[in-house]
């Protein structure tokens, strides 16, 4: 019996726990990702060492002095691959966290007063920006992180005027016209009426 239950603690000595399996972070030494520092910002970083036991790694910070390495939790929100922040930089997002539009696609779109509005792609460029036309008919290029699903009942369609019938052609210089034509059919009209 003694020699079953030392056995088993010997197995379980030899057992190690795993690093949790993080998307764009290989959990060994030498390893690249970026860390956050007491002050919240984030740097360029190396795994020095891995310590199973305690479930946690120590990041050397690249161009510091190691005596400013630290040991984080494998877990620790304060890790994230290196990749991430690099394709950000770029106005890029990961593959699999922004959708694709295609050309011809009715989207929203982010203008420069930091408000979505109705636009149609035009075209998808190589570093995955997008040139839109809104339904004021101005072409701009923008982000992908700028560019949203469009919804049928948006608020930003709702609040947005002249925004109607964009898509089929029609420009709001044109739907000015027809309404001011049919004001003064009004007008004369009245006119007409007081007189008699």
């Amino acid at each position: 019996m003694n020699d079953e239950r030392s056995a088993d603690a010997a197995a379980a000595a030899t057992e190690m726990k795993t690093p949790p399996d993080r998307s764009g972070i290989p959990f060994e030494v030498g390893a690249q990702l970026e860390a956050r520092d007491r002050q919240k910002n984030w740097y360029p970083a190396t795994i020095e060492k891995i310590d199973y036991d305690k479930e946690r790694v120590l990041i050397h910070y690249r161009q510091w002095s190691r005596r400013h390495n630290e040991w984080f939790h494998w877990n620790s929100p304060y890790l994230r691959p290196l990749e991430r922040v690099s394709l950000r930089r770029h106005g890029l997002n990961p593959s699999d966290s922004q959708p694709m539009f295609v050309s011809g696609t009715k989207v929203l779109a982010c203008w420069t007063d930091c408000r979505f509005y109705p636009a149609k792609i035009l075209r998808v460029n190589k570093d995955d920006s997008y040139t839109v036309r809104f339904y004021d008919g101005v072409v701009r290029t923008v982000k992908p992180t700028k560019v949203k699903p469009f919804q049928r009942k948006s608020r930003s369609e709702k609040n947005t005027v002249g925004s109607e019938g964009w898509e089929e052609g029609e420009s709001e210089e044109e739907d000015c016209a027809v309404e001011e034509e049919e004001g003064k059919e009004k007008k004369t009209g009245e006119g007409r009426r007081r007189q008699h």
